[in-house]
């Protein structure tokens, strides 16, 4: 895969997996905090820190997909 081509995909995928925890978490979403694989999390920080935890992360993976995105076009532009 060309490097450009790297960015815009795994930017995008970055960008879909933080927009998805945020939602999740902001809409107290069952189906997300009762998953087998949250509940490490769940159980430590309770439902309302793992809420907390999970919308940092979202926050952090949105950034960085944004991030990965805007450097891919810098690239498709011929920037370097």
């Amino acid at each position: 895969m060309e490097p450009k081509m790297w960015f815009l995909a795994v930017g995008a995928t970055c960008l879909i997996g933080g927009l998805i925890s945020i939602g999740g978490s902001a809409l107290n979403l069952d189906v997300f905090l009762n998953s087998p694989k949250a509940q490490p999390i769940v159980q430590s920080l309770g439902r309302t820190g793992a809420r907390l935890f999970y919308i940092a992360l979202g926050i952090a993976f949105s950034a960085l997909g944004a991030f990965l995105i805007f450097r891919g076009i810098q690239l498709f532009q011929g920037g370097g």
